[in-house]
C-alpha cells in the first residue's frame, strides 16, 4: 500500500516546524497530490506564500517523511 502523507499549514507560517505533517487519506488513483485552501480571507498571493513554505519544508526534510 502506498504512504499518504497531509502537510497544514497557515497563513504567517515562518518556520519548518509551523507545518504539520501527518498521515493523509487515501487517494483516487497514486501519485496524486491534492491541495485543499480554506480561504475565507486569504488571497492568491497569500495562498501562493503558504504552499511555497510546503515546499520548503519537503526539500528540506527526508522523504518520504516521518508520521
Amino acid at each position: 500500500m502506498a504512504e499518504q502523507f497531509k502537510y497544514t499549514a497557515r497563513y504567517g507560517a515562518t518556520e519548518r516546524g509551523e507545518i504539520t505533517v501527518a498521515a493523509g487519506s487515501a487517494e483516487a488513483q497514486s501519485d496524486t497530490i491534492s491541495v485543499n485552501i480554506d480561504l475565507t480571507t486569504m488571497g492568491r498571493a497569500e495562498a501562493i506564500h503558504v504552499l511555497d513554505k510546503i515546499q520548503a519544508k519537503i526539500l528540506a526534510e527526508d522523504w518520504p517523511p516521518a508520521v
